[in-house]
């Protein structure tokens, strides 16, 4: 566990003492003379009681669900308390990804998302956390279905039927009126992402060869657009995930999204309150369209409402927990500590175990000569400073897996994983932990007395795992400097590649089927430490223009290039533990963690139920 390493621990600790006290057996009595026996009575006869029918123990209604397996009756009704993983960043779209606005996450829609039925809760042709996915696990949301029909067009029939939410407590809401969405309203949601003004989170998260060329209504529900030339596949991503639909009336009236009050979407739930920094109210939408795809006749969502707490301090959560006051926590909250501590007090909960596929990492800027990791040996020397597996078992208490970083040894990710024992001998050697073997890379590098390095960490982050690496890494010379920046700041240098030196973050294995992260001239929002990469420019525009057609065929260029990618140590990857989803009994709620970016309370919340055989089809 944590606790082991005790080189972290700066403070005394604290031996709580348990007493146990026992008592001691009584002194026996003195036998009493045995008295002179009675003459007996007649025994007194039972009277016969007429046996009833046996009563059977009640339990769950049983319904077969549209796979054909019985399974426990989805229920209506309650409210749903979650532990989010982090209080939404904004709500207007122009200004922040969908991924930052959790809020947004399930009150309004995509144009397409991952196809529940084949997700874990289904066939598991997905494996049900993953926030970016093939085309291949999409299924129409407001979207019915699209079509490439060249190189630069995409046709998307939109869903008649599908309503904006009416909250007639609402102003904002009550002027929208509960309208039907319209393909008008997607091409408007569409451009105002993409429009040159200052602020437009799109236009600086993706290349300019993502952005829509164009958008226009062919008729009230087919929506054509035009890609930049040779990148309608890029661009079928974009639009299919990255689009949140909004009501063109309300930026009219207000001139922005930013007040929560202005939020009016298409999704399952409406915004009713928001307490920053405390918590956020939403009520089922009555106009909500989508059915159950395991119920159809069952209409969505479940729950009367979902509320969001932004509560932070860990004791608390679990207090809540326990006491049912939470029916669910963030899996990115459950330590290895945690969890045994619940499996121990709450054995009746609910849960999964998962590999968490986001890594923390030690990212180093690589554009510039005069930082010693400019160097290849030196970034190859850093990383057999790091003893992992020591991480793993002390730090993870042994919870994890040692993930050959970027990709994840698992489900969708497999065709572009290489296991250790095939990557080249120079990354084996990387990966062992070798401290005098690293003192001499450095000092043959020209640095035998090592060297500074500031790395730069969010307030978010496991700054615990990243003193156990600063420890490391003194002890081969290289003397550390923490600096930790608000979770907002980290972004935003990440963003504009303002971090000078190296910084700590999580790095999301999905990355790897958009590419993202990888190559400088084709990304301007990720791959910050500038590695400028001939091979991942070539990989990135050969897969860029297959991937969403055809991704069997990018597959392998992507898993050659990671094996490159690995070599360079741009990335130096750490363990990646387990990590944990614990959900109240009467919730029967699975996420899946994340779908299409919207976080794991979208699937919570129109999902919550689950088929008693989940965790038995997943393995655990």
């Amino acid at each position: 566990m944590k606790g082991k390493f005790a080189w972290l621990v700066v403070s005394c600790v604290m031996v709580l003492s348990l007493v146990l006290a026992s008592c001691a057996p009584s002194e026996p009595t003195t036998p009493t003379a045995p008295t002179t026996p009675t003459t007996p009575t007649t025994p007194i006869q039972p009277t016969p009681i007429t046996p009833t029918t046996p009563t059977t123990p009640t339990g769950p209604e049983m319904v077969q669900d549209s796979m054909g397996r019985m399974v426990e009756k989805p229920k209506y009704g309650g409210t749903f308390n979650i532990i989010p993983w982090r209080e939404s960043r904004g709500f207007d779209p122009f200004f922040q990804e969908p991924s930052g606005m959790t809020t947004i996450q399930i009150t309004h829609e995509n144009l397409m998302g991952l196809d529940w039925a084949r997700g874990a809760s289904g066939t598991g042709e997905w494996g049900g956390i993953i926030s970016i996915a093939p085309m291949t696990f999409k299924t129409g949301l407001v979207a019915e279905s699209y079509e490439i029909t060249d190189d630069e067009t995409i046709i998307y029939k939109i869903r008649q039927g599908v309503r904006f939410g009416l909250d007639p407590n609402n102003e904002a809401s009550r002027l929208v009126g509960g309208r039907e969405l319209t393909a008008d309203d997607v091409v408007y949601s569409t451009m105002r992402l993409f429009e040159d003004k200052p602020g437009s989170a799109l236009r600086q998260r993706l290349s300019e060869f993502e952005w829509p060329v164009s958008a226009r209504a062919l008729d009230k529900y087919t929506v054509e657009f035009k890609a930049t030339p040779g990148y309608a596949s890029a661009l079928l991503f974009v639009t299919a995930d990255w689009i949140t639909l909004t009501a063109k009336e309300v930026v009219d009236k207000y001139g922005d999204l930013l007040d929560w009050r202005n939020s009016v979407g298409t999704g399952p739930y409406m915004l009713t309150d928001y307490i920053p920094a405390s918590s956020a109210t939403m009520i089922k939408n009555p106009n909500y369209w989508q059915p159950d795809p395991f119920h159809p006749d069952n209409k969505l969502p479940y729950p009367d409402g979902v509320k969001y707490l932004m509560v932070s301090d860990m004791s608390t959560i679990l207090a809540g927990f326990r006491t049912g006051k939470i029916d669910s926590i963030s899996r990115k909250f459950i330590s290895e500590e945690d969890w045994q501590s619940l499996i121990k007090t709450r054995p009746d909960m609910q849960s999964l175990r998962s590999f968490d596929y986001r890594p923390y990492v030690l990212g180093l800027r690589v554009d510039k000569p005069e930082l010693p990791w400019y160097n290849k040996s030196v970034r190859h020397a850093l990383s057999m400073a790091i003893d992992r597996e020591a991480i793993l078992r002390d730090y993870y208490g042994g919870q994890g897996e040692m993930m050959v970083f970027p990709v994840a040894p698992f489900g969708e990710f497999m065709p572009m994983w290489t296991p250790l024992e095939e990557q080249s001998a120079a990354v084996q050697e990387m990966y062992k932990y070798q401290p005098e073997k690293a003192k001499q890379m450095l000092a043959d590098a020209g640095y035998p007395n090592g060297f500074n390095m500031e790395v730069v960490a969010s307030n978010r982050a496991d700054v615990d795992l990243l003193s156990a690496v600063k420890f490391y890494l003194e002890k081969v010379g290289v003397n550390i400097t923490i600096r930790v920046v608000e979770d907002a700041v980290f972004t935003t240098m990440t963003k504009n590649r303002s971090i000078e030196e190296a910084g700590w973050e999580i790095h999301s294995a999905h990355l790897a089927f958009v590419f993202e992260d990888w190559n400088v001239p084709l990304d301007t929002q990720g791959g910050w430490p500038n590695m400028n990469d001939a091979l991942a420019l070539e990989t990135s525009e050969k897969v860029l223009n297959v991937y969403m057609l055809n991704e069997q065929e990018a597959w392998p260029l992507m898993k050659e290039f990671f094996k490159h990618a690995v070599e360079e140590a741009w990335y130096i990857g750490m363990p990646s533990p387990y990590q944990y989803l614990p959900w109240q009994p009467w919730v029967k709620g699975y996420s899946g963690e994340q779908t299409t970016g919207y976080g794991e309370y979208q699937g919570q919340a129109k999902y919550l139920w689950i088929d008693t055989d989940l965790k038995k089809s997943l393995g655990y």
